[in-house]
Protein backbone atom coordinates (compact mmCIF):
# COMPACT_ATOMS: atom_id res chain seq x y z
CA UNK A 1 0.00 0.00 0.00
CA UNK A 2 0.92 3.73 -0.78
CA UNK A 3 1.34 6.12 2.39
CA UNK A 4 1.94 9.13 0.76
CA UNK A 5 5.12 11.60 0.83
CA UNK A 6 7.15 8.76 2.94
CA UNK A 7 8.95 7.34 0.41
CA UNK A 8 12.31 7.16 1.83
CA UNK A 9 10.56 4.38 4.49
CA UNK A 10 12.93 1.76 4.90
CA UNK A 11 15.99 4.11 3.30
CA UNK A 12 17.92 4.58 6.31
CA UNK A 13 17.33 1.02 8.30
CA UNK A 14 16.46 -1.45 5.67
CA UNK A 15 14.13 -3.13 8.24
CA UNK A 16 10.74 -0.73 8.63
CA UNK A 17 10.14 -0.96 5.53
CA UNK A 18 6.13 -0.94 3.73
CA UNK A 19 6.79 -4.65 3.40
CA UNK A 20 6.69 -5.02 7.30
CA UNK A 21 3.60 -2.41 7.48
CA UNK A 22 1.74 -4.70 4.63
CA UNK A 23 2.40 -8.14 7.13
CA UNK A 24 1.50 -6.69 9.92
CA UNK A 25 -1.77 -4.88 8.76
CA UNK A 26 -2.67 -8.25 6.71
CA UNK A 27 -2.70 -10.02 10.07
CA UNK A 28 -5.05 -7.58 11.97
CA UNK A 29 -7.16 -7.94 9.11
CA UNK A 30 -7.35 -11.46 9.30
CA UNK A 31 -8.04 -10.99 12.95
CA UNK A 32 -10.72 -8.28 12.74
CA UNK A 33 -12.42 -7.77 9.86
CA UNK A 34 -12.18 -11.66 7.58
CA UNK A 35 -14.30 -13.23 10.38
CA UNK A 36 -17.05 -10.98 10.49
CA UNK A 37 -16.54 -11.18 6.22
CA UNK A 38 -17.01 -14.86 6.51
CA UNK A 39 -20.63 -14.00 8.52
CA UNK A 40 -21.44 -11.14 6.49
CA UNK A 41 -21.25 -14.13 3.36
CA UNK A 42 -22.77 -16.54 5.24
CA UNK A 43 -25.75 -14.18 6.16
CA UNK A 44 -26.21 -13.12 2.39
CA UNK A 45 -26.67 -16.89 1.79
CA UNK A 46 -29.34 -17.38 4.25
CA UNK A 47 -31.10 -14.12 2.84
CA UNK A 48 -30.71 -15.63 -0.87
CA UNK A 49 -32.02 -19.09 0.59
CA UNK A 50 -34.99 -17.89 2.45
CA UNK A 51 -36.00 -16.46 -0.37
CA UNK A 52 -35.99 -19.21 -2.73
CA UNK A 53 -37.75 -20.78 0.41
CA UNK A 54 -40.53 -18.36 0.46
CA UNK A 55 -40.99 -18.73 -3.32
CA UNK A 56 -41.34 -22.40 -2.65
CA UNK A 57 -43.97 -22.19 -0.24
CA UNK A 58 -45.76 -19.47 -2.06
CA UNK A 59 -45.95 -22.40 -5.28
CA UNK A 60 -47.12 -24.82 -2.46
CA UNK A 61 -49.84 -23.32 -1.63
CA UNK A 62 -51.33 -22.17 -4.72
CA UNK A 63 -51.29 -25.97 -5.61
CA UNK A 64 -53.92 -26.52 -3.03
CA UNK A 65 -55.66 -23.00 -2.11
CA UNK A 66 -59.05 -24.03 -3.41
CA UNK A 67 -59.16 -26.56 -0.32
CA UNK A 68 -59.93 -23.93 1.65
CA UNK A 69 -63.77 -23.38 2.68
CA UNK A 70 -64.58 -26.36 0.33
CA UNK A 71 -63.99 -24.37 -3.04
CA UNK A 72 -63.07 -27.48 -4.32
CA UNK A 73 -65.52 -30.04 -3.41
CA UNK A 74 -67.86 -26.86 -5.08
CA UNK A 75 -66.11 -27.44 -9.01
CA UNK A 76 -68.74 -29.03 -11.48
CA UNK A 77 -68.22 -30.89 -14.48
CA UNK A 78 -70.77 -31.03 -17.79
CA UNK A 79 -70.67 -34.59 -18.81
CA UNK A 80 -72.75 -33.99 -22.21
CA UNK A 81 -74.65 -36.73 -23.99
CA UNK A 82 -75.16 -36.01 -27.47
CA UNK A 83 -74.34 -32.99 -29.76
CA UNK A 84 -77.37 -30.96 -29.74
CA UNK A 85 -75.87 -28.88 -26.93
CA UNK A 86 -72.55 -28.10 -25.53
CA UNK A 87 -72.35 -26.75 -21.55
CA UNK A 88 -70.16 -24.79 -19.46
CA UNK A 89 -70.82 -25.06 -15.65
CA UNK A 90 -69.96 -23.11 -12.52
CA UNK A 91 -68.65 -23.81 -9.55
CA UNK A 92 -71.72 -24.75 -6.74
CA UNK A 93 -74.05 -25.46 -9.27
CA UNK A 94 -76.17 -28.15 -7.76
CA UNK A 95 -75.56 -32.12 -9.20
CA UNK A 96 -78.55 -32.44 -11.47
CA UNK A 97 -79.29 -34.09 -15.11
CA UNK A 98 -80.99 -31.74 -17.72
CA UNK A 99 -82.52 -32.81 -20.96
CA UNK A 100 -82.67 -31.00 -24.03
CA UNK A 101 -84.57 -31.85 -27.07
CA UNK A 102 -83.46 -28.54 -29.55
CA UNK A 103 -85.86 -28.32 -32.00
CA UNK A 104 -85.03 -25.20 -33.91
CA UNK A 105 -82.41 -22.85 -33.91
CA UNK A 106 -82.17 -19.15 -33.62
CA UNK A 107 -80.94 -17.72 -36.77
CA UNK A 108 -79.83 -14.18 -38.00
CA UNK A 109 -81.75 -12.27 -40.48
CA UNK A 110 -79.91 -12.49 -43.34
CA UNK A 111 -80.66 -11.22 -47.18
CA UNK A 112 -79.00 -11.02 -50.82
CA UNK A 113 -79.22 -8.85 -53.64
CA UNK A 114 -79.59 -9.43 -57.13
CA UNK A 115 -76.12 -9.29 -59.07
CA UNK A 116 -74.11 -6.40 -60.35
CA UNK A 117 -71.30 -6.80 -62.62
CA UNK A 118 -69.18 -4.96 -60.28
CA UNK A 119 -68.94 -3.41 -57.26
CA UNK A 120 -69.09 0.34 -58.85
CA UNK A 121 -72.33 -0.65 -60.66
CA UNK A 122 -74.70 2.06 -60.06
CA UNK A 123 -77.98 1.96 -57.91
CA UNK A 124 -79.36 5.42 -57.64
CA UNK A 125 -79.50 7.07 -61.58
CA UNK A 126 -82.44 8.91 -61.03
CA UNK A 127 -80.58 12.18 -61.34
CA UNK A 128 -81.12 12.98 -57.81
CA UNK A 129 -79.91 12.46 -54.46
CA UNK A 130 -82.30 10.02 -52.52
CA UNK A 131 -83.39 9.00 -48.89
CA UNK A 132 -83.67 5.41 -47.83
CA UNK A 133 -84.78 4.49 -44.34
CA UNK A 134 -83.27 1.16 -42.94
CA UNK A 135 -84.27 -0.56 -39.71
CA UNK A 136 -83.44 -3.07 -37.19
CA UNK A 137 -85.52 -4.01 -34.32
CA UNK A 138 -86.74 -1.01 -32.95
CA UNK A 139 -84.41 1.11 -34.70
CA UNK A 140 -84.55 3.44 -38.09
CA UNK A 141 -82.38 5.45 -39.83
CA UNK A 142 -82.92 7.55 -42.53
CA UNK A 143 -79.42 7.42 -45.17
CA UNK A 144 -78.93 9.90 -47.91
CA UNK A 145 -77.53 8.16 -51.28
CA UNK A 146 -75.99 10.44 -53.59
CA UNK A 147 -76.83 10.37 -57.22
CA UNK A 148 -74.35 8.00 -59.13
CA UNK A 149 -73.56 6.12 -55.95
CA UNK A 150 -72.83 2.63 -56.05
CA UNK A 151 -73.21 -0.79 -54.57
CA UNK A 152 -70.11 -0.30 -52.57
CA UNK A 153 -71.49 3.46 -51.74
CA UNK A 154 -74.59 1.68 -50.29
CA UNK A 155 -72.64 -0.90 -48.43
CA UNK A 156 -70.26 1.67 -46.58
CA UNK A 157 -73.65 3.81 -45.75
CA UNK A 158 -75.61 0.69 -43.87
CA UNK A 159 -72.50 0.22 -42.08
CA UNK A 160 -71.95 3.65 -41.34
CA UNK A 161 -75.06 3.66 -39.96
CA UNK A 162 -74.18 1.12 -36.71
CA UNK A 163 -77.65 0.31 -36.79
CA UNK A 164 -77.28 -3.67 -36.08
CA UNK A 165 -76.67 -4.88 -39.69
CA UNK A 166 -73.57 -5.52 -41.29
CA UNK A 167 -73.56 -5.09 -45.21
CA UNK A 168 -70.81 -7.07 -47.45
CA UNK A 169 -70.18 -7.50 -51.19
CA UNK A 170 -69.66 -11.20 -52.42
CA UNK A 171 -68.10 -12.35 -55.45
CA UNK A 172 -70.20 -15.27 -56.18
CA UNK A 173 -67.54 -16.37 -59.11
CA UNK A 174 -70.68 -16.07 -61.53
CA UNK A 175 -70.15 -15.44 -64.72
CA UNK A 176 -73.47 -13.19 -65.14
CA UNK A 177 -73.39 -10.04 -62.59
CA UNK A 178 -71.17 -12.08 -59.73
CA UNK A 179 -71.56 -9.57 -56.94
CA UNK A 180 -74.39 -9.31 -54.81
CA UNK A 181 -74.67 -7.07 -51.35
CA UNK A 182 -75.40 -9.08 -48.30
CA UNK A 183 -77.21 -7.46 -45.14
CA UNK A 184 -77.09 -9.64 -42.34
CA UNK A 185 -78.41 -8.94 -38.90
CA UNK A 186 -75.91 -8.40 -36.09
CA UNK A 187 -78.29 -11.04 -33.40
CA UNK A 188 -80.60 -13.87 -33.43
CA UNK A 189 -84.28 -13.90 -33.00
CA UNK A 190 -87.44 -13.58 -34.31
CA UNK A 191 -87.94 -9.84 -33.57
CA UNK A 192 -84.71 -9.00 -34.89
CA UNK A 193 -85.47 -8.20 -38.37
CA UNK A 194 -83.84 -6.27 -40.88
CA UNK A 195 -86.23 -3.56 -42.32
CA UNK A 196 -85.50 -1.31 -45.78
CA UNK A 197 -87.46 1.25 -47.51
CA UNK A 198 -85.66 1.89 -51.01
CA UNK A 199 -87.83 4.62 -51.76
CA UNK A 200 -86.79 5.63 -55.34
CA UNK A 201 -83.22 3.69 -55.96
CA UNK A 202 -83.10 0.15 -57.27
CA UNK A 203 -84.73 -2.32 -54.77
CA UNK A 204 -81.86 -4.74 -55.28
CA UNK A 205 -84.80 -7.28 -55.70
CA UNK A 206 -84.47 -7.98 -52.22
CA UNK A 207 -87.95 -8.64 -51.83
CA UNK A 208 -89.03 -10.96 -53.97
CA UNK A 209 -91.86 -12.21 -52.08
CA UNK A 210 -95.33 -11.67 -54.08
CA UNK A 211 -98.38 -11.48 -52.40
CA UNK A 212 -101.11 -12.95 -54.45
CA UNK A 213 -104.70 -13.07 -54.01
CA UNK A 214 -107.16 -15.93 -54.82
CA UNK A 215 -108.02 -17.21 -58.43
CA UNK A 216 -110.59 -15.02 -60.55
CA UNK A 217 -111.91 -15.34 -63.72
CA UNK A 218 -111.86 -12.09 -65.31
CA UNK A 219 -110.64 -9.03 -63.62
CA UNK A 220 -114.13 -7.64 -63.69
CA UNK A 221 -114.70 -10.29 -60.75
CA UNK A 222 -116.17 -7.97 -57.98
CA UNK A 223 -113.24 -8.26 -54.65
CA UNK A 224 -115.95 -6.79 -52.44
CA UNK A 225 -119.33 -7.72 -52.44
CA UNK A 226 -119.83 -7.40 -48.64
CA UNK A 227 -122.70 -5.03 -49.34
CA UNK A 228 -120.23 -2.15 -47.81
CA UNK A 229 -116.77 -0.42 -48.07
CA UNK A 230 -114.31 -2.43 -46.86
CA UNK A 231 -110.61 -0.99 -46.12
CA UNK A 232 -107.61 -2.66 -47.53
CA UNK A 233 -104.42 -2.50 -45.04
CA UNK A 234 -100.90 -3.27 -45.80
CA UNK A 235 -98.57 -2.41 -42.62
CA UNK A 236 -94.94 -2.01 -43.77
CA UNK A 237 -92.67 -1.81 -40.00
CA UNK A 238 -95.07 -0.94 -38.16
CA UNK A 239 -96.56 1.96 -40.49
CA UNK A 240 -100.04 1.19 -41.76
CA UNK A 241 -101.06 2.08 -45.23
CA UNK A 242 -104.78 1.71 -46.05
CA UNK A 243 -107.28 2.52 -49.20
CA UNK A 244 -111.41 1.69 -49.22
CA UNK A 245 -112.69 -0.19 -52.02
CA UNK A 246 -116.67 0.63 -52.14
CA UNK A 247 -118.80 -2.24 -52.46
CA UNK A 248 -118.54 -3.65 -55.80
CA UNK A 249 -115.46 -3.00 -56.69
CA UNK A 250 -113.64 -5.31 -58.95
CA UNK A 251 -109.83 -6.85 -59.77
CA UNK A 252 -109.37 -3.86 -62.00
CA UNK A 253 -110.75 -1.39 -59.48
CA UNK A 254 -108.20 -2.80 -56.91
CA UNK A 255 -105.35 -2.91 -58.55
CA UNK A 256 -105.49 0.90 -60.49
CA UNK A 257 -105.96 2.00 -57.48
CA UNK A 258 -102.38 0.62 -55.64
CA UNK A 259 -100.62 1.46 -59.28
CA UNK A 260 -102.44 4.83 -58.43
CA UNK A 261 -101.06 5.32 -55.00
CA UNK A 262 -104.14 5.06 -53.02
CA UNK A 263 -102.54 3.21 -50.19
CA UNK A 264 -102.03 6.17 -48.17
CA UNK A 265 -100.61 6.82 -44.36
CA UNK A 266 -102.26 8.29 -41.37
CA UNK A 267 -100.35 11.41 -43.04
CA UNK A 268 -101.67 11.20 -46.47
CA UNK A 269 -98.16 9.56 -47.91
CA UNK A 270 -98.79 6.81 -50.33
CA UNK A 271 -96.99 3.69 -49.95
CA UNK A 272 -93.70 3.50 -52.02
CA UNK A 273 -92.46 1.28 -53.98
CA UNK A 274 -95.73 -1.16 -54.76
CA UNK A 275 -96.84 -2.24 -57.60
CA UNK A 276 -99.72 -4.51 -58.59
CA UNK A 277 -101.55 -6.62 -61.69
CA UNK A 278 -103.99 -8.85 -62.54
CA UNK A 279 -101.61 -12.68 -63.83
CA UNK A 280 -102.81 -15.64 -64.40
CA UNK A 281 -106.01 -15.04 -62.78
CA UNK A 282 -104.40 -14.03 -59.40
CA UNK A 283 -104.01 -10.23 -58.19
CA UNK A 284 -100.65 -10.16 -57.45
CA UNK A 285 -98.67 -7.11 -55.45
CA UNK A 286 -94.98 -6.10 -55.17
CA UNK A 287 -93.47 -4.36 -52.93
CA UNK A 288 -89.55 -3.19 -52.41
CA UNK A 289 -89.86 -2.81 -49.15
CA UNK A 290 -88.56 -5.87 -47.08
CA UNK A 291 -88.83 -6.48 -43.21
CA UNK A 292 -92.09 -6.73 -40.70
CA UNK A 293 -95.20 -6.77 -43.10
CA UNK A 294 -98.53 -7.95 -43.20
CA UNK A 295 -101.72 -7.62 -45.44
CA UNK A 296 -105.26 -7.27 -43.64
CA UNK A 297 -107.84 -8.23 -46.34
CA UNK A 298 -110.93 -9.07 -44.12
CA UNK A 299 -114.09 -8.77 -45.44
CA UNK A 300 -112.76 -8.89 -48.72
CA UNK A 301 -113.00 -12.42 -51.24
CA UNK A 302 -108.61 -12.10 -51.93
CA UNK A 303 -107.35 -14.12 -49.16
CA UNK A 304 -104.02 -12.55 -49.95
CA UNK A 305 -102.92 -14.50 -46.62
CA UNK A 306 -104.12 -17.52 -47.94
CA UNK A 307 -102.56 -17.64 -51.20
CA UNK A 308 -99.46 -15.88 -50.60
CA UNK A 309 -96.03 -18.23 -50.72
CA UNK A 310 -94.12 -15.70 -48.28
CA UNK A 311 -90.48 -17.40 -49.17
CA UNK A 312 -88.12 -14.92 -50.68
CA UNK A 313 -85.62 -16.98 -52.66
CA UNK A 314 -83.35 -12.94 -51.82
CA UNK A 315 -84.13 -14.12 -48.03
CA UNK A 316 -81.39 -16.46 -47.66
CA UNK A 317 -82.29 -16.81 -43.45
CA UNK A 318 -84.84 -15.71 -41.74
CA UNK A 319 -84.67 -14.44 -38.23
CA UNK A 320 -85.80 -16.95 -35.66
CA UNK A 321 -86.31 -17.84 -32.08
CA UNK A 322 -84.51 -20.94 -30.78
CA UNK A 323 -86.91 -23.47 -29.75
CA UNK A 324 -86.28 -26.77 -27.54
CA UNK A 325 -87.67 -28.56 -24.85
CA UNK A 326 -85.85 -28.25 -21.80
CA UNK A 327 -87.00 -31.03 -19.16
CA UNK A 328 -89.95 -31.61 -21.40
CA UNK A 329 -91.10 -27.89 -21.17
CA UNK A 330 -91.28 -26.27 -24.42
CA UNK A 331 -89.15 -23.11 -24.31
CA UNK A 332 -88.13 -20.13 -26.70
CA UNK A 333 -85.06 -17.89 -26.39
CA UNK A 334 -84.28 -15.07 -28.97
CA UNK A 335 -80.31 -16.54 -29.09
CA UNK A 336 -78.62 -19.91 -28.77
CA UNK A 337 -76.48 -19.34 -25.57
CA UNK A 338 -79.13 -20.24 -22.97
CA UNK A 339 -77.95 -19.03 -19.42
CA UNK A 340 -80.99 -18.23 -17.80
CA UNK A 341 -82.69 -21.75 -17.17
CA UNK A 342 -79.93 -23.21 -14.31
CA UNK A 343 -78.29 -20.40 -12.43
CA UNK A 344 -74.48 -20.92 -13.41
CA UNK A 345 -74.79 -22.80 -16.36
CA UNK A 346 -74.74 -22.30 -19.94
CA UNK A 347 -75.52 -23.81 -22.91
CA UNK A 348 -74.43 -23.63 -25.95
CA UNK A 349 -77.46 -25.38 -28.58
CA UNK A 350 -75.25 -26.89 -31.78
CA UNK A 351 -78.10 -28.01 -33.67
CA UNK A 352 -81.50 -30.15 -33.71
CA UNK A 353 -81.52 -33.31 -31.55
CA UNK A 354 -81.66 -34.45 -28.12
CA UNK A 355 -79.36 -34.15 -25.38
CA UNK A 356 -78.98 -35.02 -22.04
CA UNK A 357 -76.63 -32.76 -19.12
CA UNK A 358 -75.02 -34.36 -15.82
CA UNK A 359 -74.17 -31.92 -13.71
CA UNK A 360 -71.14 -34.08 -12.09
CA UNK A 361 -68.70 -33.29 -8.77
CA UNK A 362 -65.34 -32.59 -10.68
CA UNK A 363 -64.20 -35.94 -9.09
CA UNK A 364 -60.93 -35.61 -11.73
CA UNK A 365 -60.24 -32.28 -11.20
CA UNK A 366 -59.89 -32.82 -6.80
CA UNK A 367 -57.94 -35.93 -7.16
CA UNK A 368 -55.27 -33.82 -9.99
CA UNK A 369 -55.15 -31.50 -6.85
CA UNK A 370 -54.40 -33.29 -4.30
CA UNK A 371 -51.69 -35.15 -6.70
CA UNK A 372 -50.62 -31.52 -7.05
CA UNK A 373 -50.47 -30.73 -3.38
CA UNK A 374 -48.31 -34.11 -3.03
CA UNK A 375 -45.77 -33.41 -5.58
CA UNK A 376 -45.69 -29.79 -3.94
CA UNK A 377 -45.15 -30.73 -0.50
CA UNK A 378 -42.63 -33.39 -1.27
CA UNK A 379 -40.57 -30.86 -3.60
CA UNK A 380 -41.07 -28.81 -0.33
CA UNK A 381 -39.59 -31.12 2.34
CA UNK A 382 -36.68 -31.53 -0.22
CA UNK A 383 -35.73 -28.54 -0.46
CA UNK A 384 -35.87 -28.11 3.29
CA UNK A 385 -33.35 -31.25 3.74
CA UNK A 386 -31.44 -29.35 1.61
CA UNK A 387 -30.91 -26.32 3.06
CA UNK A 388 -30.71 -27.87 7.06
CA UNK A 389 -28.94 -31.19 6.01
CA UNK A 390 -25.95 -32.81 7.58
CA UNK A 391 -22.99 -34.69 5.82
CA UNK A 392 -20.51 -36.29 8.33
CA UNK A 393 -18.74 -37.42 5.41
CA UNK A 394 -18.26 -34.44 3.64
CA UNK A 395 -18.99 -32.64 6.78
CA UNK A 396 -21.04 -30.37 4.33
CA UNK A 397 -23.94 -28.69 6.18
CA UNK A 398 -26.92 -26.86 4.74
CA UNK A 399 -27.34 -22.95 5.20
CA UNK A 400 -30.19 -23.85 7.80
CA UNK A 401 -28.71 -26.70 9.71
CA UNK A 402 -29.12 -24.36 13.11
CA UNK A 403 -32.33 -23.40 12.08
CA UNK A 404 -34.86 -24.59 14.01
CA UNK A 405 -37.73 -22.55 12.13
CA UNK A 406 -37.00 -23.63 8.73
CA UNK A 407 -36.59 -27.75 10.52
CA UNK A 408 -39.56 -27.53 11.64
CA UNK A 409 -41.68 -26.67 8.96
CA UNK A 410 -41.87 -30.48 7.70
CA UNK A 411 -42.39 -31.76 10.72
CA UNK A 412 -45.31 -29.00 11.89
CA UNK A 413 -47.45 -29.76 8.63
CA UNK A 414 -46.77 -33.50 8.83
CA UNK A 415 -48.44 -33.45 12.61
CA UNK A 416 -51.20 -31.26 10.81
CA UNK A 417 -52.23 -33.71 8.40
CA UNK A 418 -52.03 -37.40 9.68
CA UNK A 419 -53.61 -35.49 13.23
CA UNK A 420 -56.61 -34.24 11.76
CA UNK A 421 -59.83 -36.38 11.88
CA UNK A 422 -63.19 -35.95 10.26
CA UNK A 423 -66.15 -38.13 12.51
CA UNK A 424 -68.38 -40.78 10.84
CA UNK A 425 -71.37 -42.31 12.60
CA UNK A 426 -71.69 -45.88 11.64
CA UNK A 427 -74.45 -48.47 12.67
CA UNK A 428 -73.28 -51.69 14.02
CA UNK A 429 -75.11 -54.84 15.41
CA UNK A 430 -73.98 -56.51 18.59
CA UNK A 431 -73.85 -60.41 19.87
CA UNK A 432 -77.24 -60.12 20.64
CA UNK A 433 -78.66 -58.86 17.21
CA UNK A 434 -79.59 -55.15 18.58
CA UNK A 435 -78.06 -52.41 16.48
CA UNK A 436 -76.17 -49.17 17.72
CA UNK A 437 -74.24 -46.28 16.39
CA UNK A 438 -70.48 -45.65 16.85
CA UNK A 439 -68.93 -42.81 15.89
CA UNK A 440 -65.35 -43.26 14.04
CA UNK A 441 -62.55 -41.38 13.37
CA UNK A 442 -61.26 -40.78 9.79
CA UNK A 443 -57.35 -40.03 9.67
CA UNK A 444 -55.28 -39.18 6.60
CA UNK A 445 -54.58 -42.65 5.81
CA UNK A 446 -58.28 -43.65 5.24
CA UNK A 447 -58.20 -40.67 2.50
CA UNK A 448 -55.65 -42.21 1.05
CA UNK A 449 -51.83 -40.78 2.56
CA UNK A 450 -49.38 -42.31 3.89
CA UNK A 451 -45.48 -40.74 4.44
CA UNK A 452 -42.55 -42.94 3.70
CA UNK A 453 -39.04 -43.38 5.94
CA UNK A 454 -37.70 -40.53 4.07
CA UNK A 455 -40.70 -38.08 4.98
CA UNK A 456 -42.20 -37.49 1.54
CA UNK A 457 -45.96 -38.00 1.27
CA UNK A 458 -47.36 -41.07 -1.06
CA UNK A 459 -50.93 -40.72 -1.73
CA UNK A 460 -53.21 -43.73 -3.25
CA UNK A 461 -55.95 -42.14 -5.68
CA UNK A 462 -58.25 -44.68 -5.94
CA UNK A 463 -58.29 -45.26 -1.81
CA UNK A 464 -59.64 -41.01 -2.06
CA UNK A 465 -62.15 -41.66 -4.61
CA UNK A 466 -63.57 -44.54 -2.90
CA UNK A 467 -64.19 -42.11 0.18
CA UNK A 468 -65.63 -39.25 -2.22
CA UNK A 469 -67.81 -41.11 -3.28
CA UNK A 470 -69.33 -43.10 -0.44
CA UNK A 471 -68.77 -40.45 2.11
CA UNK A 472 -68.52 -36.89 0.17
CA UNK A 473 -69.57 -35.06 3.51
CA UNK A 474 -66.47 -36.53 6.04
CA UNK A 475 -64.34 -36.30 2.63
CA UNK A 476 -65.04 -32.71 2.76
CA UNK A 477 -65.04 -31.92 6.25
CA UNK A 478 -61.81 -33.70 6.30
CA UNK A 479 -60.04 -31.03 3.75
CA UNK A 480 -61.69 -28.21 4.19
CA UNK A 481 -63.79 -27.60 7.38
CA UNK A 482 -62.63 -24.18 8.34
CA UNK A 483 -60.89 -24.89 11.93
CA UNK A 484 -60.56 -28.76 11.86
CA UNK A 485 -59.63 -29.56 7.78
CA UNK A 486 -56.34 -30.78 7.57
CA UNK A 487 -55.57 -28.64 4.32
CA UNK A 488 -56.98 -25.75 6.17
CA UNK A 489 -55.01 -25.66 9.22
CA UNK A 490 -51.61 -26.17 6.54
CA UNK A 491 -52.71 -23.38 4.28
CA UNK A 492 -53.18 -21.09 7.82
CA UNK A 493 -49.67 -22.45 8.62
CA UNK A 494 -48.46 -21.90 5.57
CA UNK A 495 -49.77 -17.84 6.15
CA UNK A 496 -48.32 -17.88 9.24
CA UNK A 497 -44.69 -18.54 7.56
CA UNK A 498 -45.14 -16.08 4.79
CA UNK A 499 -48.42 -13.73 4.45
CA UNK A 500 -47.95 -10.24 6.15
CA UNK A 501 -44.75 -8.61 7.64
CA UNK A 502 -45.05 -9.94 10.46
CA UNK A 503 -44.86 -13.63 9.23
CA UNK A 504 -42.28 -16.19 10.69
CA UNK A 505 -39.89 -16.18 7.73
CA UNK A 506 -40.24 -12.57 7.32
CA UNK A 507 -39.32 -11.55 10.92
CA UNK A 508 -36.38 -14.11 10.47
CA UNK A 509 -35.54 -12.20 7.05
CA UNK A 510 -35.53 -8.94 8.54
CA UNK A 511 -33.45 -10.66 11.24
CA UNK A 512 -30.78 -11.83 8.62
CA UNK A 513 -31.24 -8.00 6.96
CA UNK A 514 -30.46 -6.73 10.58
CA UNK A 515 -27.33 -8.68 10.89
CA UNK A 516 -25.99 -7.79 7.33
CA UNK A 517 -26.43 -4.53 7.99
CA UNK A 518 -25.03 -4.81 11.17
CA UNK A 519 -21.71 -6.94 9.79
CA UNK A 520 -21.06 -4.61 7.01
CA UNK A 521 -20.64 -1.30 9.62
CA UNK A 522 -18.35 -3.72 11.82
CA UNK A 523 -16.17 -4.40 8.55
CA UNK A 524 -16.31 -0.41 7.95
CA UNK A 525 -15.58 0.30 11.33
CA UNK A 526 -12.17 -2.14 11.69
CA UNK A 527 -11.09 -1.38 8.25
CA UNK A 528 -11.55 2.39 9.12
CA UNK A 529 -9.52 1.79 12.57
CA UNK A 530 -6.60 -0.56 10.97
CA UNK A 531 -6.47 2.35 8.41
CA UNK A 532 -5.56 5.06 11.22
CA UNK A 533 -3.67 2.34 12.75
CA UNK A 534 -0.90 1.79 10.16
CA UNK A 535 -1.21 5.27 8.71
CA UNK A 536 0.53 6.52 11.92
CA UNK A 537 2.57 3.48 12.14
CA UNK A 538 4.18 4.42 8.28
CA UNK A 539 4.58 7.70 10.12
CA UNK A 540 6.20 6.58 13.11
CA UNK A 541 8.57 3.95 10.88
CA UNK A 542 9.52 7.06 8.81
CA UNK A 543 10.66 9.51 11.94
CA UNK A 544 12.56 6.00 13.33
CA UNK A 545 13.92 5.32 9.67
CA UNK A 546 14.82 9.00 9.26
CA UNK A 547 16.88 9.42 12.67
CA UNK A 548 18.88 5.43 12.42
CA UNK A 549 19.93 7.50 8.69
CA UNK A 550 20.99 10.39 10.36
CA UNK A 551 22.83 7.95 13.45
CA UNK A 552 24.35 6.15 10.50
CA UNK A 553 25.63 9.25 8.75
CA UNK A 554 27.10 10.34 11.46
CA UNK A 555 28.73 6.99 11.95
CA UNK A 556 29.99 6.76 8.48
CA UNK A 557 31.31 10.41 9.20
CA UNK A 558 33.24 9.51 12.45
CA UNK A 559 34.90 6.05 10.45
CA UNK A 560 36.03 8.01 7.85
CA UNK A 561 37.59 10.73 10.28
CA UNK A 562 39.21 8.01 12.47
CA UNK A 563 40.62 5.84 9.42
CA UNK A 564 42.03 9.34 8.05
CA UNK A 565 44.07 10.11 11.31
CA UNK A 566 44.87 6.43 11.36
CA UNK A 567 46.24 6.86 7.30
CA UNK A 568 47.87 10.39 8.56
CA UNK A 569 50.00 8.37 11.42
Amino acid sequence: MAFGALSSLGAGSGVLTYDVIDKLKKADEATMINPFKRRLENTQKKETALDNLITQISLFKSSFSDFKNGEIFQKRLADVNGSSVSAEVNSGVKVQSVTMDVKQLAQNDVYESKGYDSKDSKINDTGDDQTITIGYKDDSKQLTIKDGATLSDLKEAINEADIGITASIIDTGSDDNPYKLILKGNDTGKDNIIKLDFGNIDDLELNNTVYQSKKYDEDTDKVNDSGDTQTFKISVNGTDFKMDLDDGATVKDMVDKINNGDLKDDDGNSLAGISAKFEDGHIKIHLTDIGDISINDDNLTTNMNDETDFTNENRVQTAKNSEFKYNGVDVERDNNKIEDLVVGLTMNLNSTGKSTINIKQDDETINQEINDFVSGYNSLVSKIQELTNFDPDNKSTGVFQNESVIKNITRDMSRMLFNSFATQTVTKTDRNGSEYEQVINLNAADFGFSMNKTGFLDFDSSKFTNMLKNHPDETEKFFSDDENGAFSKILNYVDSLTKGNNSTLELLNQQYKNEEKSYENTIEDSKKRIDVRYQTMAMQFASYDEMINSYNVQSQTIQQSIQAMINAK
